[in-house]
């Protein structure tokens, strides 16, 4: 009888274990960074978008409306620079955010966003509003506020 209570149990646990590892973490690595900020009611450059790879920077700012021309610059970036933003992300923690996080652009607050792609191929992106950025983002949306600063358009 004992023995079958032991087999029972030990069937119990193994069962437990597996579905214990039902929810798989994201294990892959990020291969590029989109950061960018947007204020609705504007007149000027009024869009600026940030594209990050581990080696290249690339800015564009741009208008709601045609009458400016969107502006781009390209610049080399080092592991550092890389490493700055990216080594301050929970991939798991960042991919379980919500799409929207309170009202980004409401009464022309602005609204500001990342978008992480690994190299599984998955992309999940993250809208919020203007200086308002998730604890969980803090350190990362500093460092590229920082990186947009280089060359801000007005």
């Amino acid at each position: 009888m004992r023995l079958f209570f032991n087999w029972i149990f030990g069937i119990i646990l193994i069962v437990g274990l597996f579905s214990s590892c039902s929810s798989e973490p994201i294990s892959s690595e990020i291969t590029q960074v989109k950061y960018g900020t947007s204020f609705g009611e504007c007149i000027g450059y009024c869009k600026h978008d940030l594209l990050l790879k581990p080696s290249i920077a690339i800015y564009n700012f741009s208008s709601w409306n045609a009458t400016l021309i969107p502006e781009t610059y390209t610049e080399t970036i080092n592991d550092t620079t890389w490493d700055s933003v990216t080594s301050n992300l929970n991939i798991q923690d960042f991919f379980e955010l919500p799409e929207i996080i309170g009202c980004p652009d409401c009464a022309d607050g602005g609204a500001e966003w990342i978008e992480i792609e690994l190299s599984n191929g998955n992309i999940h992106k993250v809208t919020f509003e203007y200086n308002n950025e998730p604890t969980l983002l803090k350190n990362t949306v500093v460092v590229l506020r920082d990186l947009m600063n280089r060359h801000n358009v007005n």
